[in-house]
């Protein structure tokens, strides 16, 4: 079926993104994109400057659609210009990366056939997303303790078998690295967690191949999960961590769950910021929800 209505929309692609058998389908998008009345802008991910450019101009023009063919630190990429703007066109997703966390929290199948189903139905909704000092995520923030492990993986093991290398270097640095400077988290005035070797922020509920890590979770609530983990020994933590994915009762300490909407946080300069799979070193530790900031083509119901 054509559709007759034009709407202009950029696509940016990251050729270089997760497995490369799934790159034969770009085609397949833009034509189909085209079909449904989009005028395209193609745009690869070469330098961050050209990307910038394009985005900023597709914002400021209140173009229809900002399409991203990538996984998630192209995302992520993106998201860092397009928060910013005051006008911030919907978004859809194809997901191209190895774990694709964030098409995998707002319902976007990794089937393009779906995914470009849910466009062409115009299924939107709005999502909160984080800001970490003047910083950007949709999905995780992290840091500490086995919070490298997105970007220090292989990228070639990720090629040939997937998010499953995030396994396995998780595995090598839990079992042969020593735990980072104690971390320090003031959720509230009257709530503050220390001595922490590791945190996570999520969106979701699912850290890459390990899903379900608390047990329900909204997109538009305008909290996120704090999930913080006390120094102590790998055995321990270990165990808390299998009860923690097993969903099996726990009553170690070790691991806390907070919803929280902003919180300051105490990191060390030696630490990195983990912002959905990409590393950031950021002055300002203070961190808030941005409800509904912006809008996604999602199967998710409202």
């Amino acid at each position: 079926m054509k559709h007759t209505l034009k709407k202009q929309a950029l696509m940016i692609y990251n050729p270089l993104s997760g497995q490369k058998k799934i790159h034969k389908r770009f085609p397949k998008i833009t034509t189909k994109l085209k079909e449904m009345g989009y005028v395209l802008l193609v745009q690869k991910v070469t330098e961050m400057k050209s990307i910038e450019i394009a985005l900023k101009k597709a914002c400021q023009n209140k173009w229809d659609a900002i399409f991203i063919a990538g996984g998630d630190g192209t995302i992520n990429c993106c998201l860092q210009i397009i928060a910013e703007e005051e006008n911030r066109p919907q978004i859809g997703i194809f997901p191209f990366g190895t774990s694709n966390e964030f098409a995998q929290y707002i319902g976007v199948s990794s089937s393009i056939t779906q995914a470009l189903s849910v466009i062409e139905n115009s299924n939107t909704t709005p999502i909160d997303i984080g800001k970490f000092g003047s910083q950007y995520f949709v999905n995780i923030a992290s840091a500490g303790w086995l919070s490298d492990i997105t970007y220090k993986t292989s990228p070639l093991l990720k090629s040939y078998i997937g998010e499953w290398a995030y396994v396995l270097y998780f595995l090598k640095t839990f079992f042969m690295t020593k735990q980072s400077t104690p971390i320090t988290v003031n959720v509230s005035t009257d709530k503050v967690l220390s001595d922490l070797s590791l945190f996570l922020i999520m969106n979701g509920n699912a850290v890459g191949p390990f899903e379900r890590l608390i047990k329900s979770s909204t997109n538009d609530d305008g909290y996120f999960h704090l999930l913080a983990c006390k120094k102590t020994n790998r055995i321990q933590l270990f165990l808390s961590l299998l009860a923690k994915l097993c969903h099996l009762p726990n009553h170690s300490s070790i691991i806390s769950h907070t919803k929280i909407q902003s919180g300051c946080f105490s990191i060390p300069d030696s630490i990195a910021l983990n912002l959905d799979g990409e590393k950031y070193q950021v002055q300002d530790f203070q961190f808030k929800v941005l409800p509904q900031h912006l809008h996604v083509f999602s199967s998710r119901k409202n």
